[in-house]
C-alpha cells in the first residue's frame, strides 16, 4: 500500500474502535487478522503497530493536539484530528524504526501546506516555542520529567536539522500549488469554449505613427529641511531663571501683605489674647474636659433592670388561639380524670405518691450499691494484680511452646512451598504446549463460521431490498391515485349571509338566542352578581366582628390562667427547692457513714496484715536461734556469705544501670539535636523551593502573557488577510458578472425554478400526509 493509504486506513481503524465494545487484541484479530506471524503482511503489522502507539501514548497527543490547534485556529481543520495525531506518533514515538527518508514519505503522501505547519510547530526548539512552554508543562503532567526531558524533548532537538530541511521542502510544493489556484481564481472560473474560427483580416500597409515623447517623471524628495538652533537660548541661564522666580515671588508676598494691612477693616483685636498663657489655659481646659469623659466603661449607661418591670409583649390571632387550644385539652384531661373517678370510683393521685415514694426508695438503693460497687473494685483490683502474676508465668510457658510450634510449621511451609512451586512449572510447561496450537486452530474455526454467516445475511438483505423496492412502488401508485380522486371532488361556491341581531341562528339549540336577548340576559346577570357581592361582603363585616369579640374573650380567659399558673409555679419550685435540700442532706449523711465504715475497714486490714508480718518475722528469728543452738552456725555463716555477695551483685547492677541511663540520655539529647538541624536544613529547603517554584511561576506567567499577545497578533493578521480575501473575492465575482450577463441571468432564472419545483414538491407531499 502507499504511504497515503496507509494513513487512511490507519485512521480509520483508529475510529472504528470501541473500546467500551471490545479489547484491542480482538479488535485488531477481527479487523486485520494475523498480524503476528513471520508471514504476515507487513502493511497489517505497520497498522497494528501505529494502533497501538497511538492508544497507548493518548494523553501525551492530545496535550499537544489541543494547544496545536489553539495556536492555529485559523489554518487548521478539525476533521483532521486523526490524520495529526498519527503523524505525531510517528515523527515522536515511531521516527527512529521508520527513518527520517521514509518518514518524508509519509509528509510528502499529505497536504504539503498542512505538514509544513504542523512540522514546524513540533520542532520548533527556540525557548520561547510552545513546545518547550505549554506543551512540555502538559506532557510533565502525564509523564515523569526524566522521560519528557531526555526522550521528547531530546529526540526534537536532535531530529530539528534534518526536519528543516524537509520542511524547506514542503514550503516549496505548497507554494506551486498556490501559485496554480491563484492562477485558476484569476481566469474567474470562465471556461474557454470551441468556438469556429474567424477571418483574419491582413491590414494596409500604412504608414506607423511616431511615438509620442514621454517627459522624463518629475524627482520628489523626501529630505526634511530644518533650520538653524535659535539664540535665543543663549541670553539666559538656570540660575538667572531660579533668581527672577524667588524676586517674583518675594514681590507678589510683600503686595498681597500691603494690601491687608492698608485695608480700612482691620481684625479686633482682643485684650486677652495678647497674653502669653493662651497654651497653658487652652491645655488646662482641655485637660479638665477629658477627665469628664467616660470611654473606659464597659456601658455608658447603667443596664436595665428588666426584673422591676415586665416585658411588652404583642400576641397575634395564631399565639391568642395556640394558647386558647393548649386550655382547653388541658381542662378536658382534667375532665377525664374527674369523670374516670366518679365512674370507676378510684383516684389516681394515690398511685402517683406511691410511685415517687418508690423512685426516691430506688435511687436510695443505687447509691448503697454504687458503694459497695466501690469496695468491691477495691478487692478485685487486690485479686488482678496476684492474677496478673501467675499470669506472668503461665504466658512465658506458653510461649515456649508456641516458638516450638512455629519453627515446625515454618519448615513445613517451605517444604509444601517447594512442592508448589515444581507443580506450577510442570502446568505452565503444559499451557505454553497447548497455547502455541490452540488459539490458531480456533481463529481458523471462527474465520469459517464468520464467512458463512456474512453470505447468508447479505443473501437475506437482497432479497428484503428488492420485496421493499416493489412495496414502494405499489404504495406510491396508490397515493397517487386517492390524491386525483380527492382533486375532483373540489368545488368552490358562493355564499351570503345577512346577520340580524334580533333572530337567532335557527339550529334547533336549547340555548338558541338572539344577539338582543343575550345582551339583556348579561345585564340582569350583572345586576344579580352585584346584588350577592354586597350581601357577602356584609357577611365577611359581621363574621369578622365576632371573630374579634371572641378573641378579646380569649385573652381575657388566657390572662387569667396565667396568673394562676404563676402562682401554682412559685409555689411549686419552693417545695421543689426545700425536698432537694433535703435529699441532698440525707445523701450527704450517708455518704459520710459508708466512708466512716470504709476507713475503718481499711484500717483494720492494715493492723492484721502488719501483726501477720510480726508474727512471721519473730517465727524466722525463732528458727534462726534455734539453729544457733543446734550445731547450725557453719550454715549460718555459708548464708551470710551468700547474702553479701547477692547484695555485691545487686551494687554492681544498678551501677550500671545508672551508666546505662546516662548513656541513653546523652543519645537522646544527641538525637533531638540531630533532628533540629534537620528540621532546619528541610525548612532551609523548603523556603528555597518555594522561592524557586514562584521564580519559576513569574516566569511562566510573563512567557504566557506574551504568548497570549503574539496569539492576539497572529489573530488579527489573520483576520486582515481574510478581509482582504474576501474583498478581492468579491471584486473578482463582480468582474464575472460584468463579463458574462447572459450567463448570469440564466444562472438567476435556474435559481428560481429549482425554488418553485421544491416549493410544488413541499406541497405535494403535505397533500399526501393528510390524504394518507
Amino acid at each position: 500500500m502507499k504511504p497515503a493509504a496507509l494513513i487512511a486506513a490507519v485512521e480509520q481503524l483508529y475510529n472504528d474502535f470501541n473500546p467500551s465494545v471490545e479489547t484491542l487484541d480482538s479488535y485488531i484479530s477481527d479487523t486485520l487478522g494475523d498480524c503476528d506471524s513471520p508471514s504476515a503482511d507487513p502493511d497489517k503489522i505497520f497498522m497494528k503497530q501505529v494502533l497501538y502507539s497511538c492508544l497507548r501514548y493518548r494523553p501525551g497527543l492530545k496535550a499537544f493536539l489541543k494547544h496545536f490547534f489553539y495556536d492555529n485556529a485559523g489554518s487548521t481543520v478539525r476533521a483532521d484530528y486523526n490524520m495529526y495525531m498519527i503523524m505525531l506518533t510517528l515523527a515522536l514515538f515511531r521516527i527512529e524504526e521508520l527513518g527520517v527518508d521514509m518518514f518524508s514519505k509519509f509528509a510528502f503522501a499529505q497536504e504539503p501546506m498542512k505538514m509544513c505547519k504542523f512540522l514546524t510547530y513540533i520542532f520548533d526548539t527556540s525557548p520561547t516555542s510552545p513546545i518547550m512552554c505549554t506543551v512540555k508543562q502538559e506532557w510533565c503532567k502525564h509523564y515523569d520529567v526524566r522521560f519528557v526531558e531526555d526522550t521528547l524533548i531530546s529526540r526534537i532537538r536532535d531530529l530539528t536539522p534534518a526536519m528543516e530541511e524537509l520542511c524547506e521542502k514542503l514550503a516549496t510544493m505548497a507554494q506551486g500549488i498556490v501559485a496554480a489556484a491563484e492562477e485558476k481564481k484569476a481566469k474567474a472560473g470562465i471556461t474557454k469554449l470551441a468556438k469556429k474560427k474567424l477571418t483574419v483580416p491582413n491590414p494596409p500597409n500604412i504608414t506607423k505613427p511616431r511615438p509620442r515623447k514621454v517627459p522624463e517623471p518629475m524627482k520628489i524628495t523626501n529630505d526634511v529641511k530644518v533650520g538653524a538652533e535659535p539664540h535665543y537660548l543663549d541670553r539666559t541661564s538656570l540660575s538667572e531663571i531660579e533668581d527672577t522666580k524667588l524676586a517674583r515671588l518675594a514681590e507678589t508676598r510683600s503686595e498681597t501683605k500691603k494690601k491687608y494691612e492698608t485695608a480700612k477693616e482691620q481684625p479686633f483685636k482682643f485684650h486677652k489674647s495678647l497674653r502669653d498663657n493662651m497654651d497653658e489655659v487652652r491645655r488646662e481646659v482641655e485637660e479638665k474636659r477629658n477627665s469628664e469623659l467616660k470611654f473606659d466603661m464597659s456601658h455608658r449607661k447603667p443596664l436595665p433592670d428588666f426584673r422591676r418591670f415586665n416585658a411588652t409583649v404583642k400576641m397575634n390571632a395564631a399565639a391568642i388561639l395556640r394558647e386558647d387550644s393548649l386550655f382547653k385539652k388541658k381542662q378536658a384531661e382534667e375532665a377525664k380524670l374527674i369523670k374516670d373517678y366518679e365512674e370507676e370510683l378510684r383516684d389516681s393521685t394515690e398511685f402517683y405518691r406511691w410511685r415517687g415514694e418508690m423512685e426516691s426508695h430506688d435511687h436510695v438503693m443505687k447509691m448503697e450499691q454504687v458503694a459497695s460497687k466501690r469496695m468491691q473494685a477495691e478487692a478485685s483490683s487486690r485479686n488482678a494484680r496476684d492474677a496478673k502474676e501467675r499470669q506472668l508465668v503461665d504466658n512465658k510457658a506458653v510461649a515456649d511452646l508456641i516458638k516450638e510450634e512455629g519453627e515446625l510449621i515454618t519448615k513445613q511451609r517451605k517444604m509444601e512451598v517447594e512442592a508448589t512451586i515444581m507443580v506450577n512449572k510442570q502446568l505452565v510447561k503444559e499451557i505454553r504446549e497447548v497455547e502455541e496450537k490452540a488459539p490458531r486452530k480456533a481463529e481458523s474455526l471462527v474465520f469459517q463460521s464468520r464467512q458463512a454467516i456474512r453470505v447468508s445475511q447479505n443473501a437475506k438483505l437482497k432479497e428484503a431490498w428488492e420485496r421493499k423496492l416493489e412495496e414502494d412502488e405499489i404504495e406510491k401508485g396508490r397515493k397517487k391515485d386517492k390524491i386525483m380522486r380527492l382533486r375532483t371532488h373540489i368545488v368552490h361556491k358562493p355564499e351570503v349571509k345577512v346577520f340580524d341581531p334580533t333572530t337567532s341562528a335557527g339550529l334547533g339549540l336549547l340555548d338558541e338566542m338572539s344577539l338582543v336577548e343575550m345582551e339583556e340576559r348579561l345585564q340582569i346577570n350583572k345586576e344579580r352578581e352585584k346584588a350577592d357581592e354586597i350581601e357577602k361582603r356584609r357577611g365577611i363585616v359581621a363574621e369578622r366582628t365576632l371573630k374579634q369579640a371572641q378573641l378579646s374573650q380569649r385573652i381575657d380567659n388566657i390572662k387569667r390562667i396565667r396568673e394562676a399558673a404563676k402562682t401554682a409555679n412559685r409555689e411549686a419550685r419552693e417545695q421543689k427547692k426545700v425536698r432537694n435540700k433535703k435529699m441532698k442532706e440525707i445523701e450527704t449523711s450517708k455518704l459520710q457513714v459508708s466512708q466512716v465504715a470504709l476507713a475503718e475497714k481499711l484500717m483494720r486490714e492494715r493492723e492484721e496484715k502488719k501483726a501477720d508480718m510480726a508474727a512471721l518475722m519473730d517465727e524466722e528469728e525463732r528458727r534462726k536461734k534455734n539453729q544457733m543452738f543446734q550445731g547450725a552456725a557453719t550454715h549460718q555463716v555459708e548464708e551470710t556469705h551468700y547474702d553479701q555477695l547477692l547484695l555485691g551483685a545487686e551494687r554492681q547492677a544498678k551501677v550500671k544501670q545508672e551508666r546505662a541511663q546516662k548513656a541513653a540520655l546523652i543519645y537522646e539529647e544527641t538525637k533531638k539535636t540531630a533532628r533540629k538541624v534537620v528540621e532546619a536544613e528541610a525548612k532551609t529547603r523548603k523556603l528555597e523551593k518555594a522561592k524557586l517554584y514562584k521564580a519559576k511561576d513569574e516566569e511562566i506567567k510573563e512567557k504566557r502573557h506574551d504568548l497570549l499577545i503574539k496569539q492576539k497578533a497572529s489573530v488579527a493578521h489573520k483576520k486582515y488577510n481574510f478581509a482582504v480575501t474576501r474583498t478581492k473575492e468579491q471584486e473578482i465575482k463582480a468582474k464575472m458578472i460584468d463579463r458574462n450577463v447572459y450567463a448570469q441571468s440564466i444562472n438567476d432564472m435556474s435559481l428560481t425554478l429549482a425554488k418553485t419545483a421544491k416549493a410544488r414538491r413541499t406541497k405535494n407531499n403535505v397533500v399526501s400526509m393528510l390524504t394518507s
